[in-house]
């Protein structure tokens, strides 16, 4: 069900950030002192590959240019840090802005080994599996609740297999035109018809991997197809057992006295693994998010809809549920239209039809627009190019213009999540300066 006027969740105005109009409560008295000297970050990546230290990296850059942005002093610890029984790795800094200081723990929860088995699969395996995700999406009703719900992340979802169609297409024209030559010099027809077709597959494999290999992430969304069914059937063992490890590293950082919030944080598929872990530490602790430290969970492009509108998908629908209607913890999902990888206006409780109350506490959401994050400029050399993936991971970088979403303020800033947000909802921008709020185009209060 979309966002609109009259639902639980309402779209505010035309400001910058879109920002829906609170939650009953949400509004009060601006603090009157740094709530926030040091967060420790829990971060739960999408389907990638890749080592997390690549995302130690990425952050380092990432936060220089915060610091410049925001006029903010920014030290990173040059030695890693990390929970080998997670697994994670993660990096500690100091952020200075002004006179606020805050002291950033940032944790990256690892199931990038589980995703690179299934990169190691070998490309044919990889297309029949392609085909059977497409198959039980189809029988299953999946597919077509997800374009009901966003018509471009449906796209984007049924591309790789539709790309598969056309090289296989393609191949096939030429298997067809190989095997008419055979006839013509002599091979039997069975002959004939069995080179053509062996030259087709051949094909439609050498274009797929020739679109690999040029960067393009055909591949990539097969094997995340795949590894979302096994997910909702529950049928990857490791994965259960990793997101019962990140559930009990959330109980373990929550349990400390050191940090003043602890923030779990979900992108892309790594929205569902946050939601279902979070979930998990609830049900093995239900006072989980009472007293000190602050726990909030932010889900930023979020896909969680990919996993809970499958008929099976019961048992994460219930999860959600759970979130949705704890009072102990602030979830905020930003999501923007412009990323055609996540579910804009959209609310999951609203779209799943679940049974809970119009005053339930969570998720709250905020619309991210582009236009507040990054120049004309690159925003255009994007587009151009068509960096979908580039667009679908601005939610987790640093912005190029101050704007009313900005997610290393929300890392790094003197305020709980919560309170970020709730300015937000008047307009103003996330920063990490202490001080009354910051009113886009407007002087400081």
């Amino acid at each position: 069900m979309a966002l609109t006027e009259g639902a639980p969740i309402r779209t505010g105005d035309a400001d910058d950030l879109g920002a829906h109009a609170p939650r009953r409560g949400e509004l009060g008295a601006e603090p009157s002192r740094q709530e926030v000297r040091r967060r420790h970050v829990l971060y739960v990546p999408g389907y990638d590959p890749r080592d997390p230290q690549l995302y130690r990296r990425l952050a380092a850059l990432e936060l220089r240019r915060f610091g410049k942005l925001w006029d903010a002093r920014v030290e990173i610890a040059p030695e890693a840090i990390g929970d080998p029984a997670t697994p994670s790795v993660g990096w500690k800094g100091v952020v200075t802005a002004g006179d606020a200081r805050v002291e950033v723990t940032y944790e990256t929860l690892r199931w990038d080994d589980i995703v690179a088995q299934d990169f190691a699969t070998p490309l044919p395996v990889k297309i029949l599996r392609g085909f059977k995700t497409l198959f039980d999406s189809l029988a299953s009703g999946q597919l077509f609740r997800v374009a009901r719900a966003s018509p471009w992340c449906a796209i984007v979802w049924i591309y790789p297999v539709c790309a598969f169609l056309g090289a296989g297409l393609l191949a096939a024209a030429f298997g067809a035109f190989v095997a008419f030559f055979a006839g013509l010099v002599g091979a039997p027809g069975s002959a004939a018809f069995v080179i053509g077709a062996l030259v087709a597959f051949a094909g439609a494999l050498g274009v797929m991997a020739a679109l690999r290999r040029a960067g393009s992430y055909v591949i990539h969304l097969i094997d995340d197809g795949r590894s979302q069914r096994h997910y909702i059937r529950r049928q990857c063992p490791e994965l259960e057992r990793r997101v019962d490890a990140f559930a009990a590293r959330i109980r373990q950082v929550k349990a400390r006295s050191d940090v003043d919030e602890v923030m779990v944080v979900g992108h892309s598929s790594g929205s569902f693994i946050a939601i279902d872990a979070m979930a998990r530490a609830y049900e093995a602790d239900p006072d989980l998010g009472r007293g000190r430290p602050a726990l909030a969970l932010l889900t930023v492009g979020a896909t969680e809809l990919l996993v809970a509108l499958h008929p099976a998908a019961g048992w994460f629908r219930d999860r959600l549920k759970r979130i949705a209607m704890e009072p102990t913890l602030f979830w905020a999902e930003v999501y923007g239209p412009w990323d055609l990888i996540n579910f804009p206006n959209r609310d999951p409780v609203e779209e799943l039809g679940l049974d809970a109350p119009a005053d339930r506490p969570n998720p709250t959401f905020r619309r991210a627009f582009l236009t507040k994050m990054l120049k004309q400029g690159t925003i255009d050399e994007l587009k151009r190019r068509l960096n979908l993936f580039r667009l679908h991971f601005q939610f987790i970088m640093s912005n190029e213009v101050q704007g009313p979403f900005d997610y290393f303020s929300l890392v790094c800033g003197p305020w709980r999540v919560r309170t970020q947000f709730r300015r937000t909802a008047r307009g103003a921008l996330m920063s990490p300066h202490l001080g009354p709020p910051v009113y886009p185009g407007k002087k400081e209060e």
